[in-house]
Parts: C-alpha cells; structure tokens; sequence
C-alpha cells in the first residue's frame, strides 16, 4: 500500500476516533513529516486523498480542518 494511503488511513482513525474533531486543524505539512519520516509530495497526496474522502476541508492561506462529518 503507498505511504501516502497509510497516512491517510491514519489520519482518518484519528478523525473516526474523536482524537481530531471537526473545525479542528490538521498538524502541518512539516509537521506530519517530521513525526511519520515521510516527504512533502506523500503529506500532500495524502491530504488530497482525506478531502476526496470528504474528511477535512483545505482554506487557502489558514491550513487544513476536519471537515464536519455528516
């Protein structure tokens, strides 16, 4: 499976638990790098995949936000 899913996958039990809550901001591109030793390109795709899955919404020039789950 592609690091970019796992990370994804990841993020998204962190969202389904309630450990990230809707409005609340995702950790940073830098950030997520650092902790998980992954590359820019794989954090970006991995946003991508979460805000096609609809779990967080990206605001340009404020970061990305756990969507509102419906």
């Amino acid at each position: 499976m592609p690091l970019y899913r796992q990370l994804a996958d990841l993020l998204a039990k962190q969202i389904e638990e309630g450990t990230l809550r809707p409005g609340q901001p995702l950790p940073s591109e830098l950030h997520l790098q650092q902790t998980y030793g992954v590359a820019r390109g794989t954090v970006r795709m991995a946003m991508r995949e979460l805000r096609d899955r609809g779990l967080v919404i990206t605001v340009h020039a404020r970061g990305t936000f756990v969507a509102e789950q419906r």
